[in-house]
């Protein structure tokens, strides 16, 4: 005989989902007051659904019901306008008192026949339940719709929370997320034999378990990388790369999927916000320039049309062209002295780079050990030579390094044969002193002043399909984006016999870290920029900033998530590197703390179900007894032993189990009359003292070490039939 679940139990368990649901979508969009008339409107448009649904067809017909929720809505919302634009209203109850007014009402009557219409109908035809459990995700998903941009920390309530006490947030929303799709399932289940929901539900809670686990593993689902300037992806194995000495592929081509920046007509770049890299600080250091820039690749090989990646192996030498697996030096990175600092910065990726990048010049990059492997890709450590020394004090620095030979200054001067590039130049430079017009650094401000006064960022430009897209850019509109002004300084510093390439990476202002030692790298940071050689100093940077832009700026870092990410970035200080052993311990070792979690779960769960059954007599409503009653004397049977065998009638079973509980046998004869329709109801505590009864004899006539077996046993109660 089949028995179903309490109508008020699923009544209300769907009635808090969905009003949880509706304090999720209505929580940042109203004031608290809006918020309460939200979760009552819930609850009784529910629980009225639920009442209304048991009504015959005839009484209540599913398109009228439908058509007076939606009227309903309408209504409420027009009320709600009306009285927040009422000034009577307004004078008589005030501002603020007028406000909480129309903000209850408007979600009331907003939330009220939504959830009414939506449990109605699925009542009415259960294959809209589908309907019901879609809207509950969906409003669920709007909380933690940041996460997409990789704000693991939103929504602050709880993050703010969790960080406070040194709790992973990400963890916390984890538990959140297979705790609301185990009762989501439950929904399907509602319907399902009391006997089978222990079972059900534990099967739900392991595939919640299982999907943490996977996510533990896995990783999070990573945000958007850096746009069209191809900074991100998979980076090639590291064994393959130095093969090939240092990332350089079959043919010549680079094989670190860069191998030269486009123009386009539109830059696409999704998710802005969204971080890519944290990198720390270990010592105090502002740029000259005020913006931290992070170089991974470089372009300096003219190819007739724009720069690409050098194929020379005498040029270009101070770029890092793969992860490392041990400490690699850069032997070309310019040395310390008065104008460069050693500078030691730890980064972790939050995404996948085709190649590292390091701040300014790097001298030296290891491997250290992720600290997190849950939010970072991989992590390492790069010990930087920084320009320290002001622009201003650079004036009257020779160009390009003394060592170079022809070859190497030719492939850094090389320019388009355009005639206007160079007249431009010599425009700009009959503007300066007299005293000024041979520094190299002087000429390259020029051009700079030059095209940030007159240049107009845009991410959306028509220059694409020129022969030359600098040119095109240059002396057309002027309106572009990082990668049309690199090529056009580049191009008027190369016209000057200044050494000159663009490199791409990110630039972050000083006024992002907000002081603090850490610099949360963003989608939107993702930048090109011209650099000039100067003797002694190395590449220099001269970025420009073009006054107009047609582009909203990007928006100030969340300090929240910045803090976060750089305190977990600081958890590791290690010097040395983790052998092959050592990892392969560490991942058995995780392994067997997962099973052993796992195993724990499955205990709590199989003796909750234990006790549950156990307790069950004294729980439920007299009509339910005769049946847990049997069910708990089964349970304590099963424990020490005694099951009935396959195809043994309960009859049978009763006079096998009589040497040990005689009671048993009664109690067996009172379940099946009221089971098989005695219209004999057996008395409650007839049937509770029978079940008593089971218990004492079990306990009298077996031995103590069976009986305590029995109780350890925490899924005997799996073997009842």
């Amino acid at each position: 005989m089949r028995r179903r679940i309490g109508p008020w139990v699923v009544s209300v368990l769907r009635a808090s989902m969905l009003a949880l649901a509706a304090v999720i979508l209505c929580r940042p969009l109203t004031v608290t007051t809006g918020v309460v008339t939200a979760v009552l409107g819930a609850l009784a448009g529910g629980l009225i659904a639920d009442r209304a649904s048991n009504l015959s067809r005839s009484q209540l017909r599913l398109g009228t019901v439908l058509a007076v929720a939606a009227a309903t809505l309408v209504l409420g919302a027009w009320a709600a306008r009306m009285i927040v634009g009422s000034s009577q209203v307004a004078g008589l109850l005030g501002s603020v008192p007028t406000l909480h007014l129309s903000e209850a009402l408007l979600w009331l009557f907003l939330v009220a026949p939504t959830v009414f219409a939506l449990r109605f109908l699925a009542a009415r035809r259960p294959l809209w339940a589908v309907a019901e459990v879609l809207a509950i995700c969906l409003a669920i998903a709007t909380g933690f719709a940041a996460h997409r941009d990789g704000m693991v920390h939103r929504p602050l309530t709880i993050g703010d929370w969790a960080w406070s006490r040194g709790i992973d947030p990400v963890l916390i929303f984890l538990v959140l997320g297979g705790a609301t799709a185990f009762l989501l399932a439950s929904f399907l289940l509602s319907e399902e034999r009391k006997r089978r929901i222990p079972l059900h539900m534990s099967a739900l809670f392991l595939v919640a378990l299982a999907l943490l686990a996977i996510v533990r593993v896995s990783g999070l689902p990573k945000p958007q990388g850096a746009g069209d300037l191809g900074l991100t992806g998979e980076p090639e194995a590291e064994e393959e790369q130095d093969e090939k000495g240092q990332g350089r592929g079959q043919g010549g081509k680079p094989d670190d999927q860069l191998g030269d920046l486009e123009f386009k007509d539109e830059y696409r770049s999704n998710g802005d916000q969204a971080p890519v890299a944290v990198v720390v600080l270990h010592d105090d250091y502002s740029p000259p320039s005020g913006v931290y820039y992070f170089r991974q690749s470089v372009f300096s090989q003219y190819n007739g049309r724009r720069l690409v990646q050098a194929l020379r192996e005498d040029v270009d030498r101070d770029i890092v062209k793969r992860f490392p697996f041990e400490l690699m030096e850069i032997e070309a990175a310019p040395p310390v002295s008065d104008r460069r600092m050693s500078l030691r910065t730890s980064m972790g990726l939050v995404v996948d780079h085709i190649r590292p990048f390091a701040l300014d010049s790097p001298a030296a990059i290891r491997p250290i050990r992720n600290p997190n492997p849950l939010h970072f890709q991989r992590a390492f450590e790069v010990r930087s030579h920084v320009q320290t020394m002001p622009y201003e004090e650079l004036i009257g620095q020779r160009p390009g390094d003394v060592d170079w030979g022809g070859e190497q200054w030719r492939h850094y001067t090389e320019a388009p044969s355009d005639s206007r590039y160079d007249e431009l130049a010599e425009k700009l430079m009959s503007r300066l002193r007299a005293e000024y017009r041979d520094d190299p650094l002087a000429q390259a401000l020029a051009v700079k002043a030059h095209l940030d006064e007159n240049g107009i960022y845009s991410r959306r430009s028509k220059h694409a399909g020129a022969g030359d897209p600098a040119a095109s850019f240059l002396f057309g509109d002027l309106t572009g984006y990082c990668v049309h002004f690199a090529h056009a300084a580049a191009y008027l510093y190369r016209s000057l016999d200044i050494p000159a390439r663009v490199a791409a990476g990110y630039a972050v202002e000083e006024g992002a870290r907000a002081g603090g030692s850490s610099i949360m790298i963003r989608s939107g940071d993702a930048h090109a920029w011209p650099e000039i050689y100067l003797d002694g100093v190395g590449w220099v940077v001269v970025d420009l900033a073009p006054q107009q832009t047609l582009d909203e700026p990007l928006q100030s870092p969340d300090q929240a998530l910045q803090r976060m990410l750089g305190e977990m970035m600081r958890q590791t200080e290690e010097e040395t590197l983790l052998e092959d052993e050592l990892r392969e311990r560490l991942s058995l070792a995780a392994i067997g703390r997962f099973l052993l979690r796992l195993l724990a779960v499955l205990l709590v769960i199989g003796y909750a179900v234990k006790l549950y059954r156990r307790l069950a007599p004294s729980l439920v409503r007299p009509a339910e007894l005769y049946r847990v009653a049997y069910r708990a004397a089964l349970d304590r049977l099963a424990a020490v032993g005694l099951r009935r065998r396959f195809g043994e009638s309960r009859e049978q079973f009763a006079e096998r189990s009589g040497g040990v509980s005689p009671t048993f046998g009664r109690l067996t004869e009172e379940h099946l009359k009221t089971a098989l329709g005695s219209k004999r109801v057996a008395d409650g505590r007839q049937l509770l003292y029978m079940t008593e009864g089971v218990r004492r004899e079990v306990r009298q006539g077996l031995p103590w070490w069976k009986r305590w077996l029995g109780t350890v046993n925490p899924v005997s109660w799996m073997l009842v039939r």
